[in-house]
């Protein structure tokens, strides 16, 4: 045995030691930092753990042959169904509009028609007296839209002659595009064919066989429904000395408009370039309320 190579061995061997304590000892400070950061990273990771629901998407490292990026998305195989269980997105459901109906249309333009037969009985006997020269077959019955004194719309009916009938719907279709009010518009067997009680009721109104009202001794364009009074109490028959008959239209004798009260009397005034006086004269009727004699507001004949 070569006593020389061990001895040589075993003081290289404690050389070695004394090199590595001595490094020991020049980096014991080094040691120790690194050593504290190992500990605290280690706290560190227990405190998150601690704080970290054990159950959260129920993934834990035991869980059998997890897919990686299901574990990553925290997503359960269960919440995904099968593929053929799978349904199809459904389409926004939007609800259809309900449909809603169109305003009805007020009518502007009346109707003609012979003189129905109810209406011959309400006739027989008052503006149709027994041994008329006139008949029924020359007359029409008109229904016509008007504006009444609240402007609400509302049907009037006259009776014309036939051969007037059509102009007469195109002159009140006129009227109620201007919105002209008329308080009443009743045959004036309504009022038992009394001319005066009409007129007291401001009564628009056409046939009545009767005589002229100027004590001619003739026919009245009235009595061949060529003649039509429009709201006879603001309109009202005057004589020459500037009175009428109707102590109810006496505000209205002066046809002074601007001392007038009412506003609706107003609307419904006839006299020289009114419109209601020009769609009657435009079409050749001539106006009362340009006689001398006596002025006659309400009256239109042709």
């Amino acid at each position: 045995m070569d006593y020389n190579k061990i001895r040589q061995a075993e003081k290289e061997f404690q050389n070695g030691e004394k090199k590595s304590l001595g490094f020991i000892q020049q980096n014991k400070k080094l040691l120790i930092i690194c050593a504290a950061v190992v500990v605290a990273a280690g706290v560190a990771g227990a405190a998150i753990a601690a704080l970290i629901p054990k159950n959260r998407d129920k993934t834990s490292d035991n869980t059998p042959n997890k897919p990686a990026a299901e574990l990553a998305s925290g997503v359960e195989e269960s919440e995904t169904p099968p593929e053929d269980e799978q349904q199809e997105p459904q389409e926004e459901q939007t609800e259809e509009p309900i449909p809603t109906e169109a305003p009805t249309e007020i009518p502007r333009r009346g109707t003609a028609q012979a003189i129905p037969d109810d209406v011959k009985a309400q006739m027989a006997g008052k503006s149709m007296p027994s041994g008329a020269s006139v008949t029924y077959d020359q007359l029409s019955y008109l229904t016509i839209p008007i504006y009444d004194f609240n402007y609400n719309v509302t049907e009037g009916h006259l009776v014309v002659s036939k051969t007037l009938a059509e102009e007469v719907l195109d002159i009140f279709a006129e009227l109620f595009d201007i919105k002209y009010p008329i308080q009443e518009m009743s045959l004036i067997d309504k009022y038992n064919a009394d001319d005066y009680t009409s007129i007291e009721h401001n009564n628009t109104s056409s046939f009545c066989y009767r005589l002229s009202t100027g004590g001619s001794g003739k026919l009245s364009m009235h009595a061949y429904g060529r003649a039509i009074d429009i709201n006879p109490q603001i309109n009202p028959y005057v004589s020459g000395n500037g009175t009428g008959a109707h102590e109810n239209a006496r505000e209205y004798w002066s046809r002074d408009v601007s001392r007038w009260t009412s506003d609706i009397a107003k609307a419904a005034y006839i006299g020289p370039g009114t419109k209601i006086y020009q769609i009657f004269t435009s079409r050749g009727w001539t106006w009362g309320g340009n006689w001398s004699s006596y002025r006659d507001y309400q009256h239109f004949e042709k």
